[in-house]
């Protein structure tokens, strides 16, 4: 992953830069493909309020740490600072607690200073902000499973606000709110992908009290006094960045919804590709978004303008995908029936089935067997304790993430060293026994120490290429099944081929003679508008 570079005129702390190396780490491993969009777009003068939503726990602020350039200022909920490791990196990242009113034991603290708390928060990062850094704050003050934000709190707006003021006092660049777009293909779960989209900056109204600025309801007026022509801006700019992170996070009411529109994305593409003889493979999780984003705008637009004509699609799109589900068949494997069938076909996967099988039962996935199981399995099974409460599930891939940082490394110290005793010491009863082998001779000669240095090294790298390998082998012994299942007559090929191409040229037809994103003539919407109420016929 290329990381985009920091700007030359944000100082960046020496702790926090070896953090980011830390989190980079973290992030590649954790996902296998992470793609920034925009990244260049970020404003050149001025501090940056980051915008957010909040799907992924911890793993959100990782990566936003991790893509995002410059000394970033995170705000998270002060209880996280107390535990252990997780709380240090914290401090010297620079971040600054919440103090949530759930959070909040009564005997201990009450709301009185817990308000005063975060007001010192909000002027802190609002200071930081003036002085031209980079703040980043989920809005919405919660980690969730839902399939689009949730509601907004008034933080963010109360930060920029105090900002925008001091900024403007003191006669220097104001600064800018921007909102993130973080798009999963499973932030829960291992290897998946992951797009960071940085949006257009929000506009910024009349300060309150100038002409033209959000005016309160007398209901405001009679319950906040002066403070009410502030609450009026803060609640204006918070509805806006509501409506703004709905458009560029692409939501949906359910995760059924999102389903749909990246199944009918797949189904065009593969459709097209086979219409121009493209290549079949996955396209880069970026580009993906841009598809699904394109089918979003087109049939929300299509259900406004002809209802019946995208419900009768759904309701045939669904069914024939329960089809394919009960199969376990998927859309790209739907083409070059007789190429599966072949005999080449048949000799190539096994070849590669084969291949990979037997270096995985070598030395490779025995180093990750002995390096990777035992703190995979105590991962999983403290995980899927603690998720069992509903309100540690938004979690879950933080938890396995953080348990993972923890287990792994400790493991591999306390295997390392007996295993290198055991190879290489004198004392060791295995150099007393004569084994067929040409490497324990030589690595008898290198002190222990060094060889145990040598085993932990080792196991994230047998880790590594033990998933490469798992990758192929899964690949090929699949597409050997479907091969014999094609062969067996199981699948009634012609009319299940005949039902999806005929929905793919009706979905593929949603969008004909519209403009859409990525389109030459396309317009990206002002702030606080949807994709499709822009979406326009040529």
């Amino acid at each position: 992953m290329d990381w985009a570079a920091d700007p030359e005129n944000l100082p960046i702390s020496l702790g926090y830069l070896r953090l980011r190396r830390l989190n980079r780490a973290l992030m590649d491993t954790w996902f296998r493909e992470i793609s920034l969009v925009d990244i260049d777009t970020l404003p050149d003068t001025g501090g940056i309020l980051f915008t957010a939503w909040h799907p992924g726990g911890l793993i959100d602020p990782m990566l936003m740490m991790a893509a995002l350039p410059g000394n970033l200022t995170v705000a998270a909920k002060h209880t996280l600072f107390k535990v252990p490791i997780l709380g240090m990196m914290m401090r010297i990242a620079g971040a600054k607690p919440v103090y949530r009113a759930q959070d909040v034991i009564p005997q201990n603290e009450g709301d009185g200073q817990r308000t005063a708390k975060n007001q010192t928060l909000i002027e802190s990062m609002g200071d930081a902000l003036a002085e031209g850094g980079r703040v980043a704050i989920f809005p919405e003050g919660v980690t969730h499973l839902k399939s689009h934000p949730v509601r907004l709190r008034t933080g963010a707006a109360r930060i920029f606000l105090h900002a925008l003021q001091k900024s403007r006092a003191e006669g220097v660049a104001q600064p800018h709110i921007v909102p993130l777009g973080l798009h999963y293909s499973d932030q829960h779960q291992f290897r998946e992908r992951v797009s960071l989209q940085v949006n257009q900056p929000l506009p910024i109204p009349p300060l309150p009290g100038e002409d033209g600025a959000p005016e309160p309801s007398e209901e405001e007026v009679k319950e906040f006094g002066d403070q009410a022509r502030e609450r009026a801006w803060c609640g204006a700019i918070t509805d806006l960045l509501k409506m703004e992170m709905y458009r560029c996070n692409q939501a949906q009411e359910t995760w059924a919804d999102r389903e749909l529109v990246w199944r009918a994305r797949r189904m065009i593409h593969i459709h097209r590709s086979l219409e121009n003889n493209a290549d079949l493979g996955p396209i880069p999780y970026d580009q993906a978004l841009l598809g699904s984003r394109r089918v979003r705008a087109a049939w929300q637009f299509q259900s406004v303008n002809d209802a019946d004509r995208t419900e009768r699609l759904e309701s045939e799109f669904r069914a024939h995908h329960q089809e394919m589900e009960k199969l376990g068949l998927r859309s790209w494997e739907l083409s070059n029936r007789a190429e599966r069938v072949s005999k080449r076909a048949f000799v190539k996967n096994s070849v590669y089935w084969l291949w990979s099988i037997s270096w995985m039962l070598g030395i490779v996935s025995w180093g990750a067997v002995i390096g990777s199981m035992p703190p995979y399995l105590l991962t999983r099974v403290l995980t899927n304790h603690l998720g069992k409460d509903e309100a540690n599930k938004t979690g879950m891939g933080s938890m396995k993430l953080l348990f993972s940082v923890a287990l792994y490394p400790l493991w591999w110290i306390l295997i390392s060293l007996p295993i290198g005793w055991f190879i290489s010491s004198p004392d060791s009863p295995l150099q007393g026994v004569n084994l067929p082998s040409l490497v324990l001779p030589i690595l008898a000669q290198i002190p222990w120490p060094l060889v145990a240095l040598l085993v932990l090294f080792w196991w994230p790298l047998s880790a590594r290429l033990h998933l490469k390998l798992y990758a192929r082998a899964s690949r090929s012994w699949r597409a050997l099944r479907l091969g014999l299942k094609l062969r067996s007559g199981a699948i009634d090929w012609d009319r299940l081929l005949a039902t999806h191409s005929t929905l793919a040229r009706q979905m593929a037809k949603i969008g004909d003679g519209l403009v859409l994103p990525g389109d030459e003539d396309w317009l990206n919407p002002e702030p606080g508008v949807e994709d499709w109420q822009v979406t326009r016929h040529r």
